[in-house]
């Protein structure tokens, strides 16, 4: 056991040193390199391999402490082994989650605002960083994104956006929001906003989520109680119970519980890129075995086909033909057949539908300019500003929507004689709305759960009407 944080530190170093060390035949453990007394002369005292030696005043100081000989912000670390040189020493860093600003040389937190003016904030400077042989980490100042999505928060951690007050990239019992200086964080606290959220456990939960509620099909809701109430949309008819939006709910495979965009209901629909066979109560993803015989494929909604394809090769519905993986097969020039990676094979099964993406760009799809001045329709391209995007991909168009054909007459335009023109559209369950952002009218698409957050919020005092099942 490690009863304290400094001992914690300990304990990792030297389980990791018995794990990369220990011999399969011998058992034996290869120590670290400052308890060589050739390169550190207080590996020859007692607990030698806690200490570090430190030139400036010839004396030994335990490892990772903090303070003197360092500074009050730094710890004495190990410092790498020169190239070319059998010498070992000790340097002072910033301690964990932590960075050097060059500033006035003092460490502060990472994705916070530290040394930084209002709007930026402190992050690892990777450009220095990786061309440094040290493992000294300094810090940069680096202005915050602004997010596309209405009420919507950047995390600079992943950099990616969630909505405020969710749940988002926050551990379980916190909640996603700002702090007076606009620096993200996941807290929980009985003040301002944050307190509508907080239950009983002294945690916050995020409205209409299971939440701290124990019972199964009750929902956390904006009295702070759990329950589930037939007025709700998260309420399901045939269990009589209520589920997140959005979660896998009460339904089955490749489907999740989603609100209906006509009767504002929640219910099972086929998750994107799934497709339902023949009204099953399932959905799979087309090109994979799905519900079919083995030695079978799915082809749409109603067909089975044989898996026409031999090992290393890729199915294209369009030439009804198989393609080597990595050739030009049917795709244009600068693309090649390559796995659709957004089937999972450990969920979905293995998938032999072929996709052309860029030679140079497997994953992220982007080509040079001059090799996506045209689309090829058969490889499920679509034009859009002048660039190529996937069909129903994200693409260019902001969070919550995808590329679509342009529709002209309540009609697609895709075929033989049309261009191949696309448009943003929000995808199924997300509502279309119009903002304006400093004198910009742009397209935004809100998500369900926003949606239902914010009307649910406005009548949800309405304790009279609410029904208890």
């Amino acid at each position: 056991m490690c009863p304290s944080k400094m001992a914690g530190r300990f304990c990792f170093l030297m389980l990791s040193t018995l794990l990369l060390g220990c011999n399969a035949a011998l058992g034996a453990v290869l120590p670290p390199p400052w308890a060589n007394p050739k390169l550190n002369p207080c590996a020859t005292q007692p607990g030698g391999w806690q200490l570090l030696y430190w030139p400036p005043d010839g004396k030994c100081y335990k490892i990772f402490k903090t303070g003197y000989p360092c500074s009050e912000d730094m710890e004495l670390s190990p410092s790498p082994t020169k190239s070319g040189e059998q010498k070992f020493s000790a340097e002072c860093r910033c301690p964990p989650m932590k960075a050097q600003s060059a500033r006035d040389g003092k460490c502060y937190d990472l994705y916070a605002s530290g040394p930084c003016e209002k709007g930026f904030y402190f992050a690892p400077d990777t450009k220095y960083n990786n061309n440094s042989n040290s493992k000294r980490l300094w810090g940069v100042c680096t202005q915050m994104k602004t997010c596309t999505g209405p009420n919507e928060i950047f995390w600079p951690r992943d950099g990616h956006c969630y909505h405020k007050l969710t749940k988002g990239p926050c551990s379980k019992g916190q909640l996603l929001t700002t702090n007076p200086d606009k620096i993200p964080e996941c807290k929980c606290t009985k003040h301002r906003e944050l307190r509508y959220y907080r239950y009983s456990d002294g945690n916050c939960y995020q409205h209409f989520t299971r939440g701290p509620c124990k019972e199964k099909g009750h929902l956390f809701l904006p009295d702070r109680s759990c329950g589930c109430y037939s007025f709700l949309p998260h309420f399901h008819d045939d269990t009589k119970q209520c589920f997140e939006i959005g979660s896998i709910g009460p339904c089955n495979t490749g489907e999740h519980y989603q609100l209906d965009s006509e009767t504002r209901r929640g219910s099972c629909q086929c998750k994107t890129g799934y497709i339902r066979y023949l009204n099953t109560s399932s959905c799979y993803r087309p090109f994979t075995q799905g519900p079919c015989e083995l030695g079978q494929i799915l082809i749409n909604s109603t067909t089975c086909m044989g898996q026409p394809c031999d090992r290393g090769h890729l199915y294209f519905l369009k030439q009804d033909t198989c393609y080597r993986i990595g050739t030009r097969g049917p795709c244009k020039k600068g693309r090649i057949v390559t796995f659709d990676f957004d089937t999972r094979p450990s969920l979905d099964g293995i998938s032999y539908n072929g996709v052309c993406s860029c030679e140079k760009h497997v994953y992220s799809n982007q080509c040079d300019e001059e090799e996506i001045t045209q689309c090829n329709k058969s490889d499920g391209m679509i034009m859009y500003q002048n660039r190529c995007y996937k069909l129903y991909g994200q693409g260019p168009c902001p969070k919550g929507a995808w590329m679509a054909p342009k529709r002209y007459k309540k009609q697609e335009i895709w075929n033989s004689d049309s261009e191949n023109e696309g448009i943003c559209e929000c995808v199924p369950g997300y509502t279309r709305t119009i903002r304006t952002s400093r004198n910009v009218t742009e397209m935004a698409c809100m998500p369900p759960t926003v949606i239902l957050a914010e009307y649910l919020n406005r009548n949800f005092s309405s304790v009279g009407q609410i029904v208890t099942l």
